[in-house]
């Protein structure tokens, strides 16, 4: 027997020397929930080589709940230590180690550490919070998403917890429809029968199978458990997730605000409801959020008041939507800016003595940056509003506090500052800015128009401008250039075929020997909308280039005559897509919308872009460079 154990330590010490990696230790060895840990860590994979210190953080996690925060590292030579304390309820600890924002994800493979219990064995959720990093949590630290991964992990956690196995079944099929399409539905059937073989005795019950059949995409059955559940259970929990969404639901302000009111009171005396408790400042502002979707300006006047509270941040965030949207429209300018004003306080003083108490899934760090951020956007819409009224002197101070801020990175905010420092600047020194700012790639297409104006006014017409841009940009077209030869992958595409709006199939495969820009959108995502000028213009200027394809892939949404509309009243002409079932975004394992991807000609992705920088002209030089480099990449 203690032949047999010694066997057992030996194989485990040695498992720890194979899968220990050289540039990432920690002690003890195989440390328990409520150990502090000590790491090690060696820059490597794209931080390799850089002399700059590194900003490192941590997440311990234990069942559903998150703790961040930074680790202040020590310098010993090329190597970098710290010590993180961990919790008894925890089980998991992920890292992020970065330069510059640049994070070394380990070869998407991230640094993690799964927590012991006192007896020496792996703490149970452990490996289900493994499977959440691989899929969610990851993306906090550079690392993408990896559905094989997050599979292998939840099978591990179903193994080992047999008792809880049933609960991590959801997570499990969603993940079997992605990882074995082939055999899913036969193990998911498996699955469900054993639920019912177990019985349906508890409104629980009900809701796991319910759970189930909505991961596995049958709708239908969904619906006819959660009836079953209804009549069987006429107080359950099924209530209270039909009460929130009547409540996001109603159109009418008055019932939405005696809704608010229930809400409150359900939180206030039911154990079932105590969830919601920390989002009650937003869902009390859902009447106020009625009357501005509706544009109901007027009685929005009228009930603002009623709910003022200086410290609501949610309250902040609608003065700041309400006003940067009448802005756009230079309508009401004298609400736009009273509520501007207030929104601009209250997110200055949260960001020089905050009230609210710092949110788990965010570090120190993190918190500080998120708070200025906000400042930032708040002002620029202020700066803006400001610009509107001719108020240009008063908000230059406020716009270069702004620039400060974001260190002139954000071009959304760059193009307000340029708006007002027009107004405000001698000509000499208001062109000089431009042009850097256009250098750095961080310009708008309207500060280009700004600058052309200078232009024609120095000159007295605007021959020679079209060179003049296009030596600014050429320094930026270079940069960026050289950063993409960085980023450059070499993964195979997956394969699909979709429907076209008029019903005709498209598939992938079709456009081989084509550089092929694929991009993910849909009509509510508004990032994604802001992009598409920007995309037209891409699309234009290879309309006549056989060698190149664009696809617009319409995704987490079913409503193809909503999308029929949206691009023949904007006049796009663009080749668009349905994944109807989402199971394309699925192979591309897309996290959020607007993604975009480059395949080369040989079917390989290229590039992976995500999000938009606010400029239109900026998105098509580097759409431009990536076609580029992907139609001559090996």
């Amino acid at each position: 027997m203690y032949f047999q154990k010694l066997l057992i330590v030996l194989f485990t010490l040695s498992m720890v020397k194979v899968t220990a990696q050289k540039n990432f230790t920690y002690t003890p060895e195989n440390p328990k929930a409520g150990d502090v840990i000590t790491i090690t860590y060696e820059p490597t994979g794209t931080l390799a080589g850089n002399l700059k210190f590194v900003d490192a953080v941590y997440y311990t996690r234990g069942g559903k709940n998150i703790n961040a925060d930074d680790i202040v590292l020590q310098r010993l030579g090329k190597k970098f230590t710290g010590t993180i304390p961990t919790d008894t309820a925890n089980n998991f600890v992920y890292f992020g180690f970065s330069i510059d924002r640049q994070y070394d994800n380990n070869f998407n493979e991230g640094y993690y550490i799964i927590l012991r219990d006192n007896d020496g064995k792996i703490k149970k959720g452990a490996h289900e919070n493994l499977s959440f990093f691989y899929q969610y949590g990851g993306r906090d630290v550079g690392v993408e998403r990896n559905t094989s991964k997050a599979m292998e992990a939840i099978e591990k956690e179903m193994q080992s917890s047999e008792e809880l196995r049933h609960s991590y079944l959801p997570t499990y099929v969603r993940l079997l429809f992605v990882e074995k399409k082939e055999e899913a539905p036969a193990l998911v059937q498996k699955e469900i029968e054993g639920l019912l073989k177990k019985g349906l005795n508890k409104d629980e019950d009900y809701e796991l199978l319910k759970a189930v059949y909505t991961s596995a995409k049958l709708p239908e059955q969904a619906k006819l458990i959660g009836s079953i559940q209804k009549e069987k259970f006429p107080d359950g929990k099924w209530k209270i997730n039909d009460f929130m969404e009547a409540f996001f639901k109603e159109k009418d302000p008055a019932k939405a605000a005696l809704m608010a009111k229930q809400l409150e009171e359900n939180v206030r005396t039911h154990l079932d409801w105590k969830h919601y408790e920390s989002n009650l400042d937003f869902y009390k502002l859902r009447p106020l959020f009625v009357l501005y979707t509706s544009k109901n300006w007027e009685q929005l006047k009228k009930e603002l008041p009623k709910y003022y509270d200086d410290n609501n941040a949610e309250l902040a965030s609608l003065y700041n939507e309400i006003a940067w949207d009448l802005q756009k429209t230079s309508s009401d300018l004298a609400f736009a800016e009273e509520v501007s004003r207030k929104a601009v306080a209250m997110a200055k003083k949260e960001m020089t003595k905050p009230i609210a108490k710092k949110p788990n899934y965010l570090t120190t760090k993190q918190w500080k940056e998120s708070r200025e951020y906000t400042y930032a956007q708040y002002a620029d819409t202020y700066g803006m509003v400001l610009h509107r009224l001719g108020q240009n002197k008063k908000a230059f101070p406020l716009m270069i506090e702004v620039m400060q801020i974001g260190k002139r990175n954000n071009i959304s905010h760059n193009n307000t500052y340029a708006l007002v420092a027009e107004k405000v600047l001698p000509a000499k020194q208001y062109k000089k800015e431009m042009e850097d700012f256009i250098k750095a790639g961080k310009a708008s297409t309207e500060m280009t128009e700004g600058l052309k104006k200078v232009f024609i006014r120095q000159k007295g017409s605007e021959t020679g401008f079209e060179e003049y841009i296009a030596a600014l940009k050429n320094e930026s077209y270079l940069k960026m250039i050289e950063g993409l030869k960085k980023k450059i992958l070499n993964e195979d595409a997956p394969s699909f075929a979709l429907l076209d709006l008029s019903g005709k199939k498209v598939n992938l495969a079709d456009y081989k020997g084509k550089v092929v820009v694929v991009d993910f959108w849909a009509t509510w995502c508004g990032p994604c909308i802001s992009s598409f000028p920007g995309m037209q213009k891409a699309v234009n200027k290879y309309a006549n280039n056989p060698n190149v394809q664009f696809l617009f892939i319409d995704t987490w949404e079913n409503d193809k005559k909503k999308v029929e509309e949206f691009i023949t009243t904007n006049k796009y002409s663009f080749e668009v897509l349905l994944d109807e079932e989402s199971k394309v975004v699925e192979q591309f394992k897309v996290e959020g919308i607007p993604t975009k991807f480059v395949l080369d000609p040989n079917g390989k992705i290229r590039f992976k872009s995500v999000g938009f920088n606010g400029s239109d002209d900026g998105l098509v030089e580097e759409l431009t460079a990536m076609i580029e480099l992907a139609s001559t990449a090996k």
